[in-house]
């Protein structure tokens, strides 16, 4: 992804009417199946007299014209903010306001879209510092110390959701890279995101990559829930998840590393929730660049269990017993791909490497080696990375202060060699039915360490498995804390 400009992620709802569909009814992602209401459920179609009937009467839209707003899966309230020119020490100032009371239909925002570095002399020179979003119900569990926490209660707006957000409410945010898939009535969205467009574009901010689901067909955005039953039937059993978040200093160090402040979440099963940071990056020298995701039983989601041309499937087992070939709907996967920061403001960041990880509980979740998340030899996620660091304390690169204890479970690992001057990009997902075995491709370019220049370049090819009910005694969680002689600090 290049930096890009200011940008929201929106999305729109596609209604099978009547809740079903056959194949003589025609397109089911047709436009006249777009759901059209407003906050109260009236119907906002245009040239539409009456409900799913389109009059025709404007030949420009002869279906008719939808004007109820998409829903804004990236916006967020900015809660505190500075201003910060090139040449004066920041100041505290109000964050990007609405004003509900103005408009008819919409906010009217108190927010100068002209950013600075433009030619214009009255550029904005905000930068937003903290944020949230709305709804969501939780429960801080560990923060940087000062910082103060705003939720859907004591923030600044009047409103209770930032999904109904127009782009003009908070124009210093970008978004971009989304991705995501349906699966029944699950709808798994990721997207990268930064909350400072302008600094972001000179390598002076980064992205990160969030994840948000919803569990009934992206009416609301939430945990994996304790009730009903995912589209193969298996019942839900969300036991609520905590998520963390980094937000960022009143300083700006070109290209450094900052000490930013944190705040770790607890949500209930079900329950309202922010979109989730997964790449953790902890600083500005990295961004993060194309996102990938594979569902389990790529690509379609589907099982294996019935004999094709005459082949009867081999009906492997996993290590707890459970058939590989039976589609688990509980997994996915997700790979994102790091870019070096330094070279933004040139044009683009460069790729750098590739990190994996195992999304299990519907999303609550992100494993590489912590069976405990799915009923291991020991109860629960408390040897999960990084609530447990394992170890990794550093306190320049190892886990803040913060996360540590707080009950995360975030692990992601490298997918490729992580060899300086190999840069890994452009990656290829694809997993088993069963979510033991990803299986990922990607480009690997040689870069000469004087010129810069490409001497080479690969199709690289993993295989990565899962074995359920198996936990390594000498490589997990190994993040260079060792002595160099092959033997981990932390078996």
């Amino acid at each position: 992804m290049n930096q890009g400009g200011p940008a929201d992620v929106m999305a729109r709802r596609i209604v099978m009417p009547n809740g079903t569909w056959s194949v003589n009814k025609g397109n089911p992602y047709a436009f006249t199946n777009m759901e059209c209401i407003d906050e109260r459920g009236r119907s906002m179609w245009k040239w539409n007299p009456n409900d799913n009937v389109r009059d025709g009467t404007n030949p420009y839209y002869p279906n008719g014209l939808c004007l109820a707003s998409a829903t804004n899966l990236s916006a967020t309230i900015p809660d505190s903010a500075v201003e910060q020119s090139s040449d004066a020490d920041p100041v505290e100032v109000l964050p990007p306001q609405v004003d509900f009371s103005q408009g008819t239909t919409f906010g009217v925002g108190d927010t100068n879209p002209i950013l600075f570095g433009l030619t214009q002399q009255d550029s904005n020179t905000t930068k937003v510092l903290s944020w949230h979003q709305c709804p969501a119900s939780f429960t801080t569990v560990s923060s940087t110390d000062g910082v103060i926490v705003k939720d859907c209660t004591n923030d600044l707006r009047t409103d209770g959701t930032t999904l109904a957000d127009q782009s003009w409410y908070n124009p210093l945010e970008v978004a971009k890279g989304h991705r995501g898939y349906l699966d029944g009535d699950m709808v798994m969205v990721l997207y990268a995101w930064s909350p400072n467009y302008r600094l972001n574009a000179k390598g002076n901010d980064r992205y990160e990559l969030y994840v948000r689901r919803s569990f009934d067909g992206a009416t609301s955005w939430t945990t994996t829930p304790s009730k009903g039953k995912d589209v193969e039937g298996v019942r839900y059993d969300g036991d609520g998840t905590v998520t963390c978040e980094t937000w960022r200093s009143d300083d700006t160090q070109q290209q450094g590393d900052q000490t930013e402040p944190r705040v770790c979440n607890s949500y209930a099963a079900g329950a309202a929730e922010q979109a989730r940071n997964v790449t953790q990056i902890q600083s500005m020298k990295t961004t993060t660049l194309d996102p990938r995701f594979a569902m389990t039983g790529s690509p379609y989601g589907v099982s294996v269990t019935s004999s094709l041309f005459g082949i009867t499937p081999p009906a492997y087992t996993s290590g707890t017993g459970d058939s590989e070939d039976v589609r688990d709907a509980s997994r996915y996967f997700i790979v994102y791909e790091t870019g070096d920061n330094t070279t933004t403001e040139f044009g683009e960041p460069e790729p750098l490497d590739l990190f994996y990880s195992r999304a299990v509980n519907w999303g609550d979740d992100y494993v590489v080696w912590d069976e405990t998340a799915e009923g291991g030899d020991n109860a629960g996620l408390g040897g999960c990375y990084p609530s447990d660091p394992h170890a990794d304390i550093d306190p320049e690169t190892g886990v803040p202060t913060e996360l540590i204890g707080s009950g995360f479970c975030n692990e992601f690992d490298q997918v490729d060699q992580g060899t300086p001057g190999l840069e890994a990009s452009e990656a290829s997902l694809q997993a088993n039915p069963g979510g033991e075995f990803l299986y990922a491709a990607w480009a690997q370019l040689e870069i000469d360490e004087d010129t810069g220049e490409d001497v080479s370049s690969d199709a690289m090819a993993r295989r990565i498995w899962w074995i359920d009910g198996w936990l390594s005694a000498t490589d997990a969680w190994v993040f260079g804390q060792g002595s160099g002689d092959g033997t981990p600090a932390n078996p």
